[in-house]
Formats: structure tokens, sequence, C-alpha cells
């Protein structure tokens, strides 16, 4: 009988430094939950990201790769097939951890900002799929694809991610197989 594979989830606030919490020494800034979190959860001490920009950060994360190898070089203004969009998947040909977490056994879910390209079809090993359409877009009424589907999001954003995430958590109760769960808020 094999090990029980750790459930993860992984949350990512949007171009957010370190300095903006108080769990990292700002004594200014005020982040009971997110210092709570980081108090029980894992806390990466010693991080660094080759791009202070959204799209070729995230891109960075996802694959391990610098900009130059990867091909994301600044901030994506189109590309993610919502919103009339064009579809490129602009990672096509570059594996994520997440890929290697679904052959893995895992299941994958992302709710919030993708930001990286053809965003109509669950990429990387998700198979629950929650994004912007355009990658980014108002905190009210957002327009969002949810695994496939255009949908106008009347509510607050920041909630509808949570709730979007607390549903796929919901979904894993119970289940044998592990999950990782990307929780990405603008």
């Amino acid at each position: 009988m094999g090990e029980k594979k750790t459930n993860v989830v992984m949350i990512l606030s949007d171009d957010q430094g370190s300095w903006a919490m108080g769990c990292y020494g700002n004594p200014e800034i005020k982040t009971p939950n997110l210092d709570r979190l980081a108090e029980r959860g894992t806390r990466f001490e010693n991080f660094y990201c080759v791009s202070p920009v959204c799209s070729p950060a995230r891109a960075s994360l996802l694959t391990g790769k610098i900009p130059s190898q990867h091909g994301i070089h600044d901030y994506l203004s189109g590309g993610n097939g919502g919103a009339e969009q064009e579809s490129i998947e602009f990672l096509k040909e570059h594996r994520g951890y997440t890929d290697v977490l679904a052959e893995n056994g895992y299941t994958c879910g992302l709710s919030g900002k993708w930001h990286l390209g053809a965003g109509m079809l669950p990429q990387k090993g998700f198979s629950f799929w929650y994004t912007h359409q355009k990658g980014g877009g108002p905190y009210y009424n957002a327009p969002m694809i949810r695994n496939g589907k255009l949908v106008q999001e009347p509510g607050y954003i920041t909630d509808v991610i949570t709730d979007e995430a607390i549903h796929f958590l919901d979904e894993q109760k119970g289940r044998e197989k592990p999950f990782y769960l990307s929780v990405h808020y603008t």
C-alpha cells in the first residue's frame, strides 16, 4: 500500500511583494488572515521571480523557466480567447508542475486569474477551471470562464474566486485521489 499523498492549496496574489504583508515584517500593514495562513502553512522565505510583471511571473512559477525560455516577456494584453479575444495557448510546448501533479494522480483545480492565454480550455493538468476571460477585469460584473463556458459574475470577484475554490474543495471531500488547488487573486 502506497503512502498517502498530501493535498495542496496554493494561494497566489497578483503583483504582491512580500513587503506588503504583516507576516514578512511590515508593521504598518495588517494582514491577519494571511498571517494565520503563513503561520500554519508553508511560507517561502527565499523565493524570487525574474519578472515583476504578471504574465511572465506566472509562466515562470508554473514552468520553472525564465521568460527567455518560456517566451512570455510582458503582460499579455490578448490571447485569452474570452471577451472577443483570439485564443493563443502561449505555454503549449511547456510542461507545468501541475502537469506533473496530474500525471501522478492529483485532481488539479484553478480558481482565479490565469492570464497565460487560451482561457477557454483547461490547461496544464487542470480539470476544474474558473478564470478571467481577459486575464483580469473589473471587481464587479467580471467576465469569467467556468470549465469552458463564458459567465458574467455579478458578485465581488475576490469573494467569487474564494467561493469557487471552496466549491472545488467541497467536491474533493471523501475522495481517495489527492488534490491540488491554485487560488489566484487579482
